[in-house]
């Protein structure tokens, strides 16, 4: 894991070497840090969105659904919801922050295709309440690639029992979680 600077070094954490900044091949929104895992296909995206009104387990079953509209999944479904305590979850946090994990599965298709992969989804929805901001951090690991897909030429596939080293990777992911400039949020 090599210690990686997100939104110009106002936060930090940690990431996989293998890791490449999707910015350096396209356009990213200035509200997210996207990294793409070239031998898997896996991606990591760091979201900052102002915090919705709704409450514990529901704000991170609807930040999950948002994820899922915005890629157009033709269908989702969630597994569990974990609440984690700020002092283990994100230990270099506020103690008013709240960390939930929201592990599931969507079917999607790559690039507007009829192919559709089924994708494994683990969402951390860590609210920092000082600023207002829901920080979302989502890891895709496409876990069965249609035939027909354009990924799949690109592929060496997770099997499904590698999916909770995907879970221990986003827990890493916040624990390392460091808040820099607070400045960021605008408060």
């Amino acid at each position: 894991m090599n210690r990686q600077p997100l939104f110009g070094g106002a936060i930090s954490t940690s990431i996989k070497s293998s890791y490449l900044d999707a910015s350096q091949i396209r356009q990213i929104p200035d509200n997210q840090e996207v990294f793409v895992d070239m031998n898997t296909q896996q991606s990591l995206i760091i979201e900052l969105l102002e915090k919705v009104e709704h409450l514990n387990e529901e704000a991170a079953r609807f930040h999950f659904e948002q994820i899922a509209e915005h890629n157009n999944a033709s269908n989702y479904s969630i597994k569990s919801v974990e609440h984690e305590s700020v002092d283990i979850a994100a230990p270099r946090l506020p103690l008013d922050t709240t960390v939930y994990f929201v592990r599931g599965v969507q079917n999607v298709a790559k690039f507007n295709e009829d192919a559709v992969n089924h994708v494994e989804l683990v969402v951390a929805i860590v609210r920092l309440d000082k600023v207002h901001t829901d920080v979302i951090i989502s890891l895709n690991v496409p876990t069965e690639v249609s035939s027909g897909s354009s990924e799949m030429k690109d592929i060496n596939q997770v099997e499904s029992s590698s999916v909770a080293a995907i879970v221990d990777e986003i827990k890493l992911v916040v624990r390392s979680l460091e808040v820099h400039d607070w400045g960021l949020f605008g408060n």
